[in-house]
């Protein structure tokens, strides 16, 4: 999905000043009609609000910006509307849109008002301006209600930006990535819904001004003088326009869809291949979301990725193909073979020549490549077309068949990912091969569909009667596989391999393990500074209890849920999930939270101190287990979903070194070097400075 808040709010945090301009302008193509269908203009804005919540923006200078920019782009509209009026009053009949005429609706029954109104109305938002034109509003009075709707609309979103961000900062906390996933699914899927919708909405207006555009401006005398002289070049530019064959229009846009996935699909190849970041990205996720999994949501989504499995695949295809025969529709015959037949060539000879193992956490054996994920191209090239195929049989309207069928690819792509069958970047890949091809078969079928004419349906009863019974018994068993889906299940991992160790200092001097944690992204987010030498699990956990630290709930739906509730009503919740850090690639085993009453940081939603601890394949000589420890102050949450820490770690380290002392549970301590100073002049660079030291503490 190109347009979410986690792609956008950072963007305009590091643009700076540029932001307010960014956000301008996207209000201004918001209130066009022409781009309000394509640009998420509301949502950048109150990604905006966020951002002055969050004092990167100043609200006054916002509100500004907002203002001006939709008054723009109403009045780009009023003036679109002015010219259609007196120049394509023959050609254009804009009552034919059903958007339109609600536009024109709202205008007559309110007048001015209805352009306040119109902007809190998300597809009307630029075409009550138009309505206002083509109505013969007066100019002046045209530009007064324009100036006066552009506030309201810039007030109510930056407030309600600064509203969220207000609520996410208090959530901040809470919010582990377990919690923030499932958030993002849910988001990713509603945005999709609405910008499908707004599209289907607009679309067919925003065409149909163009198709007036063009076959206006081709009967300019200008236009047709130059088309004398150059007849060859006027003829090629007129054939890809021409809307009464499949090779005008039709495959001009199918051309352009085609090669803009194909650039997106070369550019995933290309990080692939070339960055490291991508790579390390996959396998944290694999390691983040394989210590959080759960078998309500194993066995939920091991149901939805066997809609990939050929076992699944086959039956439908046998059942869809019978009923295709019956329409004697040859054209998408030919469409859904050439797109499941490329679709498969394809990710077979990819996964041959990249040849990537799979993930070793994989819940299910699979002995292919990892890349592309073949799941995941097979739920956009196959279940696309089928639902375009429902499309052209009238079963399903445009946007009903656009949503589902995102959806399905969606969750079946997800459902890789969360039983680790593949990596992120392999089911990213998959998806853009499904949809080369679901381009590829839509084309084929449009093109067959003009060149040949559709045959009579079959008419004889019996043989109606047989393949429908055969399609309905074939997919009866499409749907017993999905219900009773199983194969053989990986084995668990083995622990590591136990290692005795007398040198603590070398194992980080040497550069065996490392010095420093990290996000999931790969960006240095603070060091290990405590090392504890205890027995056990069990021995280091009744340590820090003693010690005013309890260890965080595991992340689920209901200790999630109760730390939502509590940070809503602004109580702090003693034992709530910790957003993980990752060393060594793999998240921390568990995590502490100080519970001092006298600690006012423990008295807010925002701030808290944190310990995670990663448990070590380390032993002394007399038997004691390494645990490395990353203390730090936690802030709240960053736009690219990392914890803000403190600066000093320093003072974390020794807070909790402190409360062990006191507690006296600590047998012996002392320092030990991990990693190089970072003075503070590295403050702007990594968000915190150490003087590189960790303390190493023997429990009694």
């Amino acid at each position: 999905m190109p347009h979410s808040l986690d792609q956008i709010l950072p963007s305009l945090e590091a643009l700076g000043l540029w932001s307010y301009w960014i956000i301008g302008a996207a209000s201004m193509l918001e209130a066009f009609f022409a781009t309000g269908a394509f640009v998420p203009g509301t949502l950048v804005v109150d990604a905006g609000g966020m951002l002055v919540q969050q004092g990167a923006l100043d609200f006054i200078d916002l509100l500004w910006f907002v203002a001006i920019g939709s008054i723009l782009g109403a009045e780009a509209g009023y003036w679109v509307g002015r010219l259609a009026r007196y120049y394509l009053k023959e050609r254009w009949q804009p009552e034919k849109s059903p958007s339109y005429r609600r536009a024109e609706q709202l205008f007559a029954r309110r007048g001015g008002l209805a352009l306040v109104i119109g902007r809190f109305l998300g597809p009307l938002s630029g075409l009550v301006p138009l309505a206002a034109a083509l109505s013969g509003m007066d100019r002046r009075r045209f530009v007064l209600w324009n100036i006066f709707s552009g506030f309201p609309y810039a007030i109510g979103h930056v407030a309600f930006g600064y509203f969220l961000g207000d609520v996410i900062t208090r959530l901040g906390p809470f919010a582990t990535r377990v919690a923030l996933f499932a958030a993002a699914v849910a988001v990713v899927v509603a945005l999709l819904w609405w910008l499908v919708i707004r599209i289907e909405r607009l679309l067919p207006f925003v065409l149909s001004v163009a198709r007036s555009i063009v076959s206006a401006t081709a009967e300019n005398p200008d236009i047709r003088a130059w088309s004398a002289r150059h007849p060859r070049l006027a003829g090629l530019i007129g054939s890809r326009f021409d809307m009464h064959r499949f090779g005008g229009l039709t495959a001009t846009l199918l051309g352009l869809v085609l090669i803009y996935i194909f650039a997106i699909w070369l550019g995933t190849v290309l990080d692939f291949l070339m960055s490291r970041g991508v790579v390390q990205i996959d396998t944290r996720l694999a390691e983040l979301i394989h210590a959080f999994w759960s078998p309500g949501l194993l066995r939920f989504f091991a149901h939805v990725t066997a809609l990939g499995d050929w076992r699944v695949v086959t039956p439908v295809l046998l059942a869809v193909l019978g009923l295709l025969y019956l329409h004697r529709r040859l054209d998408l015959t030919l469409g859904l073979v050439s797109a499941l037949s490329g679709n498969l060539a394809s990710v077979w000879l990819l996964k041959r020549i990249f040849d990537r193992p799979r993930p070793e956490l994989a819940y299910f054996v699979e002995t292919s490549g990892s890349f592309p994920s073949g799941h995941a191209a097979i739920s956009v090239a196959f279940y696309g077309m089928l639902f375009y195929i429902a499309l052209r049989l009238r079963r399903l309207g445009p946007i009903s068949a656009a949503l589902l069928a995102a959806t399905l690819a969606f969750l079946v792509g997800l459902s890789r990912i969360y039983l680790i069958e593949h990596y992120l970047s392999d089911v990213l890949n998959g998806w853009l091969v499904g949809a080369l091809w679901l381009v590829v078969g839509i084309s084929i079928a449009e093109w067959w569909r003009d060149s040949h004419p559709v045959g009579p349906r079959a008419d004889a009863t019996a043989l109606r009667r047989s393949v429908l019974l055969g399609g309905i018994i074939l997919l009866l068993v499409s749907g017993w596989v999905v219900m009773t889906y199983d194969k053989a299940l990986n084995l668990p991992r083995p622990a590591d391999r136990t290692e005795t160790v007398s040198d603590i200092a070398g194992l980080f001097s040497s550069g065996r393990v490392p010095g420093t944690t990290e996000t999931l992204t790969g960006r240095k987010i603070g060091p290990v500074n405590v090392i504890i030498l205890a027995r056990n699990q069990q021995m280091l956990e009744q340590a820090l209890a003693r010690a005013g630290w309890v260890a965080a709930a595991r992340p689920g739906i209901v200790s999630l849920g109760r730390s939502v509730l509590a940070g809503w009503q602004g109580n702090a919740q003693k034992n709530a999930p910790v957003a993980p850090f990752f060393w060594q690639g793999r998240p921390d085993d568990t995590a502490f939270r100080r519970i001092s009453e006298n600690d006012t940081a423990m008295r807010t939603t925002k701030r808290r101190h944190h310990a995670r601890v990663w448990t070590t394949p380390f032993h002394t000589a007399s038997g004691a287990r390494v645990f490395v420890v990353a203390a730090s102050f936690d802030k709240g949450l960053g736009w690219s979903l990392s914890r803000l820490i403190a600066p000093d770690v320093d003072a974390e380290r020794d807070l909790l070194v402190s409360d062990l002392t006191a507690a006296n549970v600590v047998a012996r301590k002392r320092t030990i070097r991990v990693t190089r100073p970072r003075p503070i002049d590295s403050l702007p660079e990594l968000g915190w400075f150490s003087d590189g030291k960790a303390a190493l503490v023997t429990l009694r």
